[in-house]
C-alpha cells in the first residue's frame, strides 16, 4: 500500500509538469446531460461507480462511460484556484478509472468549461497499472501520457 501512495504521489508530480487550464474556470453546463451513458455496451454499475466518487469529490457535472475498451469521463471543470488543482483533478479521475476498470484498454478524460472543451488526457490503463506497480519509472510513464490542449 505504501509502494501505490508513493507512486500516487509521483502521477501527481508528473501532471504537474502539464501545467495548463483556466483559474476562473466557471460551472453550469447546460448543453449536455449528466450521469453515465446509455450506450448498450457500457458498464453501468462500473460507470456509476466512477460516477459517484467524482460526486463525492464535487464534480457532479460529468459523464462516465465504461466499456472493455475504455474508460471515458468527460466533465465540467469546477471552479478551481491554480492550474494545479485541475492535474489533481485528472490524476484523481485516472487513478479511480484505473481502481474501478482494471481490464481497459485506456482512460480519456475531457475536460470542459461550461460547452468548450479544454483538455483531452489519454493514457493506456496498462501503463498506469506498470507504473502504480512500480515496473516502470516516471520518466518512462511520461512519455505515455497525452494531454491535447484543445482550447
Amino acid at each position: 500500500m505504501k509502494k501505490r501512495t508513493i507512486a500516487i504521489i509521483g502521477i501527481v508530480l508528473l501532471f504537474l509538469l502539464f501545467s495548463g487550464g483556466d483559474d476562473d474556470v466557471s460551472s453550469g453546463n447546460d448543453e449536455w446531460d449528466s450521469m453515465i451513458s446509455d450506450n448498450y455496451d457500457v458498464d453501468r454499475a462500473a460507470s456509476m461507480s466512477i460516477y459517484e466518487s467524482l460526486a463525492f469529490q464535487g464534480i457532479d457535472d460529468a459523464v462516465v462511460e465504461v466499456t472493455e475498451e475504455r474508460v471515458f469521463v468527460k466533465y465540467d471543470q469546477p471552479p478551481v484556484k491554480s492550474d494545479n488543482d485541475a492535474l489533481l483533478t485528472w490524476m484523481y479521475i485516472i487513478g479511480v478509472a484505473a481502481e474501478t476498470a482494471p481490464g481497459s484498454n485506456e482512460i480519456i478524460i475531457e475536460m470542459y468549461d461550461g460547452t468548450e472543451e479544454l483538455y483531452e488526457v489519454t493514457v493506456q490503463t496498462s501503463d498506469i497499472q506498470d507504473y502504480l506497480d512500480s515496473t516502470t519509472t516516471l520518466d518512462e510513464f511520461k512519455t505515455k501520457v497525452t494531454v491535447r490542449a484543445i482550447m
